[in-house]
């Protein structure tokens, strides 16, 4: 039986009541960690911050993906900052208009605090970013498939299939995912989307050339569609898409922030994946973890 003190010390490794809960750091200090990092020469660093929003960082310029900071109180955990707290933006990427991708409040604060910031987003959201007060002359709205050069990065936007793929002669594709690349590397958020063949055949490229694949799992079904919920890839189907593109390292997105209906277990993917492909790199990043990214093995 152990002593009272014995009890003692084993018990300072239980977990508190907080202890895990709450992030290192939050508001402007996480911010500043972001704008005060400098990845080693030929990594990228990356931070996930909740849902879909991601921060890429390599060769001297950032990239905001998708900046969902403002305060929801649908939102399971807060912004670990706000959009006035950023100051290190080369770049904000937006896959599509809606509110947890196309944030026009925080869009509109990162404007104000980074005048050097260059948006990027399908030309369908050109209109709400103009309404955001984003100048005309700060925004680039590609098409699928053109490239534009935002600091160090060479970003190209992908198709993307939000249940379905929506295309117009006007404005091209919705729905858009991003491959960025830097200093010798290639990364790919996916944005909304679930696996169809406009989306294969833009990937199959790629096949085996990406250093990093982030991909949503929240997956889709009829009752959250009857509620005008779009859905995107199951974890199974992400997994799957994983498997083929073979990253470097593959990471889930989109499955944490909006409950009920809208979340999904990340152990799924991670479980499904190592059953079928057990060297196959996968990352769960908690909420501003940074991750490093290196060139992918050959």
């Amino acid at each position: 039986m152990p002593s009272p003190s014995e009890h003692t010390d084993a018990m300072a490794f239980v977990r508190g009541p907080l202890q895990g809960r709450e992030p290192r750091r939050r508001g402007p200090a996480f911010a500043g960690e972001i704008a005060a990092y400098t990845p080693p020469a030929g990594m990228a660093a990356v931070w996930y911050l909740s849902q879909a929003t991601v921060v890429w960082k390599a060769a001297g310029s950032t990239l905001w993906i998708d900046p969902y900071l403002s305060i929801n109180p649908g939102r399971r955990y807060p912004p670990l900052c706000r959009a006035q707290d950023v100051r290190d933006a080369t770049a904000v990427l937006i896959t599509h208009e809606h509110l947890d991708h196309l944030d026009g409040a925080s869009c509109a604060e990162i404007a104000r605090g980074c005048p050097e910031t260059v948006f990027v987003a399908p030309p369908v959201c050109r209109r709400r970013l103009e309404r955001a007060g984003i100048p005309g002359d700060r925004t680039v709205c590609p098409r699928t498939g053109e490239t534009v050069h935002l600091g160090s990065f060479r970003v190209t936007p992908l198709p993307a299939a939000h249940e379905e793929v929506e295309w117009t002669a006007e404005h091209g594709h919705r729905w858009t995912g991003y491959i960025a690349e830097a200093d010798g590397l290639a990364l790919y958020h996916a944005g909304d989307t679930v696996v169809c063949d406009e989306l294969a055949a833009a990937l199959l490229p790629w096949a085996g050339r990406l250093d990093l694949a982030m991909l949503p799992i929240n997956g889709r079904d009829y009752f959250r569609r009857s509620l005008n919920i779009l859905g995107n890839c199951s974890f199974r189907e992400a997994a799957e898409l994983a498997m083929r593109l073979g990253a470097g390292l593959s990471v889930p997105l989109h499955y944490d922030l909006f409950a009920p209906g809208n979340t999904e277990w990340p152990g799924r993917f991670v479980d499904y994946i190592h059953d079928r492909a057990p060297y196959l790199r996968v990352a769960v990043p908690s909420p501003g973890q940074r991750l490093l990214i290196e060139p992918r093995q050959t």
